[in-house]
């Protein structure tokens, strides 16, 4: 991790700095949904609206698949509204150390607060110790700035790589196994709070006791109880406080 910067300029470069060790996973990712995006029926220009709107890579995806599957738009709407309700657990734990900041910064870090993104710069906000040390002005949103930056760029460069030369691409290369690489990688980093430790140990157990239940549910009901043992370790951190 980036040493604290005493300037914007410097927090923002150090997100960046970080951040960029992760593109690795998220570049054949990004490729996949590209390619994905095209074998679906959809645009190109729709697609890579889609990366710069929508931006969640996970959902994308799902959504792209259920579209070639030919599903509705009520089950791809649920299902990818379900996908991201990761992100409530994410914005309760960011939420302490950004609601000093004025409404537009805020809606702009939310609109950053990917997976990898807060992987990151959740652990610059947990360094206290050396940001208590430090006389100079808290600067640290620019940390998560540069980090959703980041991802932001990469996500788009990477979805217009698939969509650009996603036919060349040999079949061999399996790009798929970027996915669960991403996650697992993102997973070593926020298993270091106990918020994500609690949210894993939940969910993991609930997709072994669910897993028998039919269209997937087990995941569905996985993710709500992880979700809730999540938000409840935040709550008891806070009181402990």
């Amino acid at each position: 991790m980036a040493r604290v910067g005493h300037t914007a300029r410097g927090e923002f470069l150090a997100g960046c700095r970080d951040e960029a060790p992760l593109l690795l996973g998220v570049a054949p990712f990004g490729m996949i949904y590209g390619i994905a995006a095209l074998a679906a029926g959809v645009p190109a220009w729709l697609a890579q609206l889609a990366s710069a709107v929508v931006f969640a890579g996970a959902a994308q995806l799902v959504i792209v698949q259920m579209l070639a599957a030919g599903a509705g738009f009520l089950p791809i709407a649920l299902t990818s509204g379900l996908l991201n309700l990761r992100h409530v657990l994410y914005s309760a734990s960011m939420a302490e150390y950004v609601r000093h900041l004025p409404r537009r910064w805020r809606l702009l870090l939310a609109y950053v607060l990917t997976d990898e993104a807060y992987a990151v710069a959740v652990l610059r906000y947990q360094r206290r110790e050396a940001a208590a040390a430090t006389p100079a002005p808290d600067l640290r949103h620019w940390y998560f700035l540069g980090a959703g930056f980041t991802l932001w760029a990469g996500w788009q460069l990477s979805t217009a790589a698939g969509l650009l030369f996603g036919a060349t691409i040999p079949p061999e290369w399996e790009l798929d196994f970027a996915v669960p690489l991403t996650f697992i990688a993102l997973l070593t980093l926020l298993l270091r709070e106990r918020a994500g430790q609690a949210a894993a140990l939940v969910a993991g157990l609930g997709a072994l006791v669910f897993a028998a239940l039919p269209y997937k549910l087990g995941l569905v009901a996985a993710i709500m109880l992880g979700l809730a043992a999540g938000a409840w370790a935040v709550r008891r951190l806070e009181r402990a406080r």
